[in-house]
């Protein structure tokens, strides 16, 4: 019976995490989605004044229209050319090596000292020393 209780207090409690989970998700899409409108909009106005601002300047309605679309498609270009390239391996960088492997050997040994404690490791790395400083 008691097993029944916890078993749903948990489930309760695992629902209650999924659905505000859930609700913070869909904060964060309408939010992304409010700013990405937001920006379109800012992007058509800038389009709209550069385009009067060449006309100040003397431009054809046709020139002034050529003009941006031209600049927006070089940018477009740019934009597919560096999403094209592939990206190259990594090389190995045997420089840092021994700092990355001492980081590692650093970590393993704070999660061992968090799960057993410090005196637990103290007292197995002492046994470990003698057993290895034994000859046989």
């Amino acid at each position: 019976m008691l097993r029944l209780a916890l078993t749903l207090v948990s489930s309760l409690r695992t629902g209650a995490r999924i659905k505000q989970s859930v609700e913070q998700s869909i904060r964060r899409a309408v939010i992304v989605a409010a700013a990405i409108v937001v920006l379109l909009f800012a992007v058509g106005f800038g389009l709209t004044a550069g385009y009067h601002a060449l006309l100040v300047y003397d431009f054809s309605p046709l020139a002034a229209a050529g003009l941006i679309a031209g600049i927006l498609a070089l940018i477009g270009l740019v934009l597919l050319f560096i999403g094209l390239q592939k990206s190259r391996p990594r090389e190995p960088d045997f420089v840092n090596a021994p700092a990355e492997g001492l980081a590692l050997v650093d970590q393993s040994v704070n999660k061992a000292m968090n799960q057993v404690g410090p005196l637990t490791l103290l007292a197995v790395a002492f046994a470990a020393g003698l057993l290895a400083s034994r000859r046989r």
